[in-house]
C-alpha cells in the first residue's frame, strides 16, 4: 500500500509544518505585537499566556506527526518531532509559577523565565521545521 505510506508522509509534513507555523507565531508575532502596543507588564503576561497555551496544541499537532512518520516509515522525521513535542510541553514547565521566594534584600526577575520560553519555542520550532522536511522527504 504504498499509497497509504505517502498519504501518511504528507499528514506528518502538514502537522509538523502547523506546529512550526504555531511556534513562529507565539513566539515572534504575538511577542513583537505585545511589546510593542503594550506597556511591559501587561505584554508579559500576555505572551506568557499565550506560549503556555499553544504548547499543548503545538506538542498534540507534534505528537501526531510523529505518529503518522512512524507508521509511514519515515523514523527520523518520527523521531525528531516526537523531540520537538517534548521541547514545546516544556514551555509549561518553564513558565509554571515559582512558590520559592527570592533571598531577603534581593528582587525576585521573573522576566529571564520568559526569555528562556522564547528561545526554546524559537529553537523547537526550528526543530519542527525539521522533522517536515524530513517527513517530505520519507526519512
Amino acid at each position: 500500500m504504498p499509497e497509504l505510506q505517502v498519504i501518511l508522509q504528507a499528514l506528518a509534513a502538514m502537522f509538523a509544518g502547523g506546529a512550526a507555523a504555531s511556534g513562529w507565531t507565539a513566539a515572534v508575532v504575538v511577542a513583537n505585537t505585545a511589546f510593542d502596543g503594550l506597556d511591559h507588564g501587561r505584554a508579559d503576561r500576555m505572551l506568557r499566556k499565550v506560549l503556555v497555551s499553544a504548547a499543548g496544541f503545538q506538542a498534540a499537532l507534534l505528537g501526531i506527526a510523529a505518529g503518522c512518520a512512524l507508521f509511514a516509515g519515515a523514523t527520523i522525521a518520527g523521531i525528531i518531532a516526537a523531540v520537538a513535542a517534548l521541547g514545546f510541553l516544556s514551555n509549561i514547565w518553564t513558565l509554571a509559577p515559582r512558590r520559592d521566594r527570592a533571598p531577603e534584600g534581593l528582587k525576585k526577575k521573573n522576566s529571564t523565565m520568559r526569555v528562556v520560553a522564547v528561545a526554546l519555542t524559537l529553537m523547537v520550532t526550528v526543530t519542527a521545521l525539521t522533522a517536515a522536511i524530513f517527513a517530505v522527504l520519507g526519512a
